[in-house]
């Protein structure tokens, strides 16, 4: 060997450096070294802290970093990870004091033999160096070349050794206790510090992004792919070049081997997998929510400031409703998109390479504690790395039948009342300009495949019900100019420049958050809210308060006076009792149900929205489309199968924080006696007959039921029941007859002998057992009408009437 040239130049080298080198520290080097003595060794352990944004229990919600890392102790990284790090990077890390002179010697030889520079010599405490100071845009800025940057980072690297060795001098006196404790620590800055590619910064940070594990259940092939990044990190992270990656591997693996940290049997067991990624990395938390808080906190504290990282985000949100709320819109929509003959684009069809823009089903929620603006759940669309469109913020659909509370609270204004009569029967098209201008509006409202019409009902009974033919007539008798006005001091803006019935179906575009900020409305006696909030309050890294909302200042505006409010809630508490959603609402855990809420299910099916209260919080849920203004999700979309499942899942997982009580009764409300069929005070006459279909035995059934009136509006008498009243005024009154409560007589015979004072039989179906013959022509039948009952057209028969003979 001592033959050998190259041994001989090897060691001349060595000696000319040790030798040279000292004369050259104080001549040459020293202004190196004194460019090494500005840097400030106390940022050495301090890297970018992200700020975390947090729920209002303090669960995280993301994170906000420039840089994804996080810190973890030595003792958290397996011995083998480390091991890998060194077989690559720094073989004899453990024994020198920060720059390997056996090292350099050895890529001094290498480079000159090759002609070219091969080789490096950088320590572990040097890359840290290198790292912490950002040396190579140093070197940029102020034109070192890459041998005076080295230069500097080894006087860095000696530095950082001595100053740990001092600090930690009296906890461990004995000198080779207190080497390793400096080489772990230096490692343990290395680990947390450096990059991994892929934007990963860090060996938890690429443990998870990588394959999607802590760094201690790491295998020692996957510890070994992470390590080979660090000559390249963004030429070979695992996720875009596993090949080139897995090449890069093995080489650390034979390392590895050679230093005796493997066996040359696990070498090649290990060379002979593949790399398999399997990345969940720590995730800002790349969502509409997310994006909404980090605008809104750069806002409030500034973008520069934010950036220094370390701030603690405390939201209004709440993690365990808004992961409900989101499984359950996830299961809801698939499940649209799994019906047979299915004619949209569905989720798992989409692809994100494609650059456009998804055309699948969507949806969002909002849910709101208007007791003090606090937003609990904010669902801005089905997938933010498909579209950052946020519904929430942004979007506007026709908002269907949800908005007829609205409707009813102008009439309720304007001197109607909850059982005022309304007239439900066949809507002419031309009335309403929606789908056609011919033949009959269909009766979607009520959510069922048969509806039907009832004749005269009670408004209460329109709103519960949901009918469209009765809201449209009450709407259309109101004015549209007054609809509107209620709308916008309900916060909702549906006016044009030409005001058309079919705005009073809910046609025009609205937003989710007004329609929720209107139904706060009606909990609340009258005043919504004006102004939500999604940050309690911004501390800093160092614990510093930098803004805390005042909880003491909801700003409410006022939409209808209590006595409306009232009214209109009581009918949404029926929609749940024994409306259009009492097939549905048993499975709320508060049943019955002592708020109120209602479906809204646009004409076309275009669109599904649920809206909801308790006394605490509100609720809103959508489902549609983007694109395609009037596009049907199904031919039976209604809001009640789709978006009543996702509300009642968000009011369910609520309400163990935030149970709903009675909503009180203002002083300015009575409960009256009312006869339904007239809306006013009851008789001892006001009554109805019913029919057991089964057995044809005739009952008395009351037509009075306890209704909420404005108090001192005085409703008057039953003008139906036998009440007294004039002839002139009962002629007045079309469509009605009087009555007197009395049992009706069956006929024994095809026609009633004599004149009827009573309207005891309602001739709609002829006696039993008698066919058509002997009856007189069409011609000369008698038609009765029943709009009361909202019976089809009966006919009265009668027979033939004997000859007529004369007599002398």
């Amino acid at each position: 060997m001592f033959k050998r040239k190259g041994f001989w130049v090897f060691t001349t080298l060595c000696l000319m450096i040790v030798g040279i080198g000292s004369y050259y520290v104080d001549k040459e080097l020293q202004p190196y070294r004194d460019l090494a003595e500005e840097y400030d060794l106390a940022l050495i352990p301090v890297v970018e802290q992200p700020s975390f944004i947090l729920d209002r229990r303090g669960r995280e919600l993301g994170r906000i970093f420039v840089q994804n890392r996080h810190n973890i102790p030595l003792e958290e990284v397996p011995p083998v990870f480390l091991n890998a790090v060194l077989a690559q990077e720094d073989q004899r890390f453990y024994d020198h004091e920060g720059v390997d002179w056996v090292g350099v010697g050895r890529a001094a030889y290498l480079n000159y033999k090759s002609g070219r520079r091969t080789q490096g010599a950088g320590t572990l405490t040097m890359q840290l160096a290198r790292n912490a100071f950002n040396l190579l845009n140093d070197a940029e800025d102020k034109g070192w070349s890459g041998y005076e940057r080295k230069i500097v980072e080894a006087f860095l690297a000696l530095r950082i050794e001595e100053d740990l060795h001092l600090q930690l001098e009296g906890d461990f006196p004995d000198i080779l206790e207190r080497k390793k404790k400096v080489k772990n620590q230096i490692a343990e800055y290395y680990l947390n510090r450096v990059p991994f590619g892929a934007g990963f910064y860090g060996v938890r940070s690429a443990a998870l992004g990588y394959y999607g594990k802590e760094p201690v259940d790491l295998e020692a092939h996957e510890c070994a792919s992470i390590v080979a990044c660090l000559k390249n990190p963004s030429k070979l992270n695992p996720l875009k070049f596993p090949e080139v990656n897995r090449k890069n591997r093995d080489h650390v693996l034979r390392r590895m081997a050679q230093e005796g940290m493997i066996t040359d049997a696990d070498r090649d067991r290990l060379i002979a997998l593949p790399v398999t990624t399997n990345p969940n990395p720590i995730r800002r938390g790349k969502s509409h929510l997310y994006e909404l808080i980090a605008e809104q906190a750069n806002q409030l504290v500034g973008e520069e400031a934010l950036s220094q990282g370390g701030y603690i985000i405390r939201t209004t949100i709440d993690l365990a409703y808004q992961n409900k709320v989101e499984e359950s819109l996830r299961a809801q929509l698939e499940e649209a998109e799994s019906r047979p003959g299915y004619q949209h684009q569905r989720y798992q069809d989409f692809d994100p390479g494609s650059k456009k823009s998804p055309d699948y089903i969507q949806g969002s929620a909002l849910m709101v504690d208007h007791t003090t603006g606090e937003v609990l759940v904010h669902v801005g669309g089905r997938d933010y790395a498909h579209s950052q469109y946020d519904f929430v913020e942004l979007g506007r659909r026709p908002l269907g039948t949800a908005l007829f509370p609205f409707i009813y609270a102008a009439a309720f204004e304007n001197g109607l009342n909850p059982a005022s009569q309304l007239l439900d029967e066949q809507l002419n098209a031309r009335q309403l300009m929606v789908g056609g201008m011919e033949g009959v509006v269909g009766e979607w409202g009520m959510e069922v495949r048969e509806p039907r019409y009832e004749g005269e009902i009670t408004a209460r009974r329109g709103l519960n019900s949901s009918k469209i033919s009765a809201t449209v007539g009450m709407g259309v008798k109101l004015g549209l100019g007054k609809i509107v006005a209620m709308t916008k001091d309900f916060g909702i803006d549906i006016s044009s420049e030409k005001l058309l019935n079919r705005l009073l179906v809910g046609w025009d575009l609205v937003s989710l958050p007004e329609v929720v900020m209107a139904y706060t409305t009606f909990p609340r006696g009258g005043s919504r809210v004006a102004k939500t909030h999604y940050i309690l309050s911004i501390q800093d890294g160092n614990g510093e308060s930098r803004y805390r909302s005042d909880l003491s200042s909801l700003e409410s505006k006022l939409s209808c006076s209590e006595e409306t409010a009232f009214q209109v809630h009581s009918i949404l508490n029926d929609v749940m009792k024994t409306g259009n959603l009492a097939s549905v609402s048993d499975e709320l855990i508060d049943s019955p149900f002592s708020g109120g809420g209602k479906s809204g299910t646009p004409y076309g099916f275009s669109d599904a929205w649920m809206v909801g209260y308790n006394s605490r919080i509100t609720c809103g849920v959508w489902m549609g489309f983007y694109k395609g203004n009037r596009m049907p999700i199904h031919g039976e979309a209604f809001a009640k199968d789709l978006a009543f499942p996702v509300w009642k899942e968000a009011m369910n997982a609520a309400y163990s924080d935030f149970r709903g009580r009675e909503i009180v009764q203002p002083a300015s409300v009575v409960r009256l006696p009312t006869c339904r069929v007239s809306g006013m005070k009851p008789t001892r006459y006001c009554s109805e007959a019913v029919e057991d279909p089964e057995t044809g035995e005739l009952t008395f059934r009351s037509t009075s039921y306890p209704e909420y009136f404005h108090k001192g509006r005085d409703h008057g008498i039953c003008t139906i029941h036998g009440s007294g009243v004039n002839p002139e005024e009962l002629a007045s009154i079309p469509t009605r007859r009087e009555a007197l409560a009395m049992i009706p007589i069956k006929p024994q015979a095809p026609f009633l002998l004599g004149f009827d004072p009573y309207q005891s039989e309602t001739p709609t179906l002829d006696p039993e057992g008698y066919n058509d013959e002997g009856y007189v022509g069409v011609e000369n039948l008698f038609i009765v009408r029943d709009k009361v009952m909202g019976e089809r057209e009966a006919l009265l028969r009668l027979p033939k009437p004997l000859r007529f003979e004369l007599k002398k």
